[in-house]
């Protein structure tokens, strides 16, 4: 309890979990996380129902206890700005598979599938005030579609292709000629490319 810089740990360790803050159950289920000494930390939604200061101060604490333990970390979020400043690499997903990965500012910056553009787009953006956030049109299917790309009912940039075929993660021609052999999608139409409709 100590590690996670809890206050006062004689009384916390006797506290029912509805007399500690949400910032103070989330450093206890930390603790415990830790209290084997894991070499893989899964953090799964961190910073969940937590405000934007408490937010910053688990991050940070998870930074700080990467470094000190030498961790290695696993972060499931749907919060692309926490990832963003959290993550060294992305596996970005979608009805259950990963459609896009690589290093996190590679594919923040320039991503290659559509929904990970779209992803971006739709996240508040604080350089450019005013301008306002896209949403992704239509509805997420309930699981994956076997033999088709899941994303295909909501892309703009779909195929008859897109419908009929599972596209494979793969590292496109964009990304190889960058150098960044790691930037893979799973999307016969990424970003910038020539798309049929």
């Amino acid at each position: 309890m100590a590690k996670v810089e809890l206050p006062d740990i004689e009384r916390l360790f006797r506290a029912f979990p509805h007399e500690l803050s949400g910032g103070q159950r989330q450093r206890i289920g930390i603790a415990a996380a830790i209290s084997m000494n894991p070499a893989v930390l899964l953090a799964d939604e961190p910073t969940t129902a937590l405000d934007v200061t408490v937010q910053a101060t688990v991050l940070e604490l998870l930074a700080g206890l990467r470094a000190e333990l030498g961790l290695a970390m696993l972060l499931v979020s749907h919060d692309i700005a926490v990832v963003a400043n959290t993550c060294d690499s992305i596996a970005v997903m979608y009805a259950g598979r990963i459609v896009e990965s690589g290093s996190t500012s590679q594919v923040l910056r320039q991503p290659l599938h559509q929904y990970t553009a779209g992803l971006v787009a739709s996240a508040p953006d604080v350089e450019h005030v005013g301008r306002r956030p896209r949403g992704i049109a239509g509805v997420p299917p309930t699981g994956s579609i076997a033999n088709a790309c899941s994303f295909a009912p909501r892309c703009l940039a779909a195929s008859a292709r897109c419908r009929s075929e599972l596209p494979v993660l793969t590292v496109h021609p964009a990304a190889r000629a960058s150098g960044d052999i790691a930037h893979a999608a799973a999307c016969f139409h990424p970003v910038g490319s020539e798309q049929a409709a």
